[in-house]
């Protein structure tokens, strides 16, 4: 990768504090948009408005959704608009570059009763299961995205208070609660974590600060977190893909089904805009529409004729 993209990169991670996934999808737009260049033998700063709206036009040939386009031309946006103020680049080429008009979809959450049956899974008194109890409570009862969870540090973590402070976008700090469920599993987590990093002693790979470490005593990363929960719903046979992050979505849902008022929401959430919380406002018509299928006559069940 061009050694001036890496230092994009790097600037968004220290600086600006983006997420590991962030990033890692910047990374690839960024490394396939640099590979659309290199084929014409155009370089990444002397590249102009045609090249990039070829490389959008590239990607929509090659079948990516509206978002993944858009997605890809927000990391090559970021780019210039970091090389005009911190290079030598005069002007930005992608200013004037409209993306994809697209259909914002209802995100991904889990009813009531399906969260607590997914959660129930973790039963166990070993390391492991102790640890994702901990950590699936912790996501579902604090709204947190799964770097937050990542980052958490014991010192910023206060059980007998039932809260947390974790850093969000662009670094920015806020207090997130925890509902005695959660109090419990991170109290009965705790102990094995300090049994497992004495054990491993200097051999510890680093996650002494972090409340959710690995099996080898490292922080718990974003993917480890993705990995454990798509296990869950492997081991389960779900019907619908499960992510992290579908807990922060089940979060903000069933606050706004039971009336909690959506600037809270925002709030809880790390939200900069309501304009991004209010989609849990439409998405509470999912929980009403299974509440009819299942309470109406004619519902959505097949009946005998």
């Amino acid at each position: 990768m061009d050694r001036r993209i890496e230092a994009y990169l790097a600037y968004q991670g220290a600086v600006r504090g983006l997420a590991e996934r962030t990033l890692r999808s910047y990374s690839e737009d960024l490394d396939q948009y640099e590979a659309f260049l290199a084929a014409s033998r155009v370089d990444v700063d002397s590249a102009g408005a045609l090249d990039v709206r070829a490389f959008a036009a590239s990607l929509v040939t090659a079948g990516k959704a509206a978002a993944s386009v858009n997605r890809a031309l927000s990391a090559v946006r970021g780019y210039y608009r970091y090389r005009v103020k911190f290079g030598a680049l005069a002007a930005d080429p992608s200013r004037d570059v409209e993306g994809l008009p697209s259909r914002r979809g209802l995100p991904r959450f889990l009813f009531e009763d399906e969260a607590s049956a997914f959660i129930s899974q973790a039963d166990g008194s070993d390391f492991g299961s102790l640890r994702d109890r901990a950590l699936l409570e912790f996501l579902y009862s604090s709204g947190c995205r799964v770097g937050e969870a990542a980052g958490l540090e014991l010192e910023k973590l206060d059980l007998e208070g039932g809260l947390a402070r974790v850093t969000g976008k662009g670094s920015k700090e806020r207090v997130v609660f925890l509902a005695p469920p959660a109090r419990e599993a991170v109290a009965a987590y705790l102990p094995a974590r300090a049994a497992l990093l004495a054990r491993l002693g200097a051999a510890a790979k680093g996650g002494e600060d972090r409340v959710f470490v690995n099996a080898k005593g490292g922080p718990l990363t974003e993917r480890g977190m993705e990995w454990i929960v798509q296990g869950y719903a492997e081991r389960s046979g779900f019907p619908r893909r499960v992510t992290p992050h579908a807990f922060r979505h089940s979060f903000a849902t069933h606050l706004v089904a039971r009336g909690a008022d959506i600037r809270a929401v925002q709030e809880l959430l790390g939200h900069a805009s309501v304009s991004t919380t209010q989609v849990y406002a439409h998405v509470d018509m999912a929980r009403l529409r299974k509440v009819y299928e299942q309470a109406h006559p004619h519902g959505g069940r097949e009946r005998g004729r």
